[in-house]
């Protein structure tokens, strides 16, 4: 006889797996519907704290955040906020989206000239993630 639960999902947040199990269907759901408000709160966090940048402790223990440079980049569209837009080291990044011979596709890129030795890597989105039908381009 098998222990293992007849429904599994896990879900990746971050670095962090959470797994929702049962043994019924009516079980897993209700799992589900427990699970759903604290993984979106998981989420939101963490994409806030990607976004924030740089945290100053001060001597009254209350952090601090020091704005990140910013360059001559295209701002993302009013619907897209500062929070959720990635920052490399030079700067906002910037949303682009178009379709290759795998389908389309959406990423953010560095906002250096293209060739700059230093230029970061494309950030591309999975199409099974909520960012992929909120992305700003």
């Amino acid at each position: 006889m098998s222990t293992e639960p007849m429904h599994k999902i896990t879900v990746k947040i971050g670095d962090s797996l959470r797994t929702i199990q049962a043994d019924t269907h009516e079980e897993f759901v209700e799992q589900l519907e427990l699970a759903h408000d604290s993984l979106q709160q998981c989420y939101e966090i963490m994409m806030a704290a990607k976004a924030v940048g740089t945290i100053v402790q001060t001597s009254n223990e209350t952090p601090t955040f020091a704005p990140q440079a910013t360059s001559a980049a295209p701002a993302a569209p009013a619907a897209f906020t500062d929070a959720t837009v990635p920052q490399c080291p030079h700067g906002a990044m910037t949303p682009r989206s178009g379709s290759g011979a795998k389908g389309p596709w959406k990423a953010w890129f560095c906002p250096t000239p293209k060739g700059t030795p230093d230029q970061c890597k494309p950030q591309f989105l999975n199409r099974s993630t909520p960012e992929w039908n909120n992305f700003p381009a």
